[in-house]
């Protein structure tokens, strides 16, 4: 057996929603406090929603922790009235906490290894 069949291999299952949250994070940084930037907070909630119960679904509940304070920050239902400079700091801040959640939160994959090919 060789020594890459025994290793143990991993997912991030939250790593496209985090992504895609730090990206919408970062392309808002310019137009807080304008009409589209509550569309840009609905995404943003909805992604961190979604890396939580990704997270719960694979029992691994305290990597949606971090999500759960942008969710709510960036919730378009009851804003926030925070200073431009201020969403400027929490943008930077969750794109961080969105990419760093997204890259740590790995789980074992337990998929059915590919099968190995001969060579002839």
């Amino acid at each position: 057996m060789t020594a890459r069949a025994t290793r143990t291999r991993y997912i991030r299952p939250g790593m496209l929603p985090a992504v895609l949250g730090a990206i919408v994070l970062l392309a808002t940084i310019g137009i807080i406090h304008t009409d589209f930037y509550l569309y840009a907070r609905y995404a943003v909630s909805i992604l961190a929603l979604i890396v939580v119960v990704i997270a719960i679904q694979h029992r691994k509940w305290w990597w949606g922790l971090p999500m759960v304070p942008l969710a709510v920050i960036w919730n378009p239902a009851w804003p926030f009235g925070f200073e431009e400079e201020l969403w400027q700091v929490l943008v930077l801040i969750g794109s961080a906490v969105f990419i760093a959640t997204g890259v740590v939160f790995r789980v074992i994959d337990t998929s059915e290894p590919p099968p190995h090919r001969r060579r002839r």
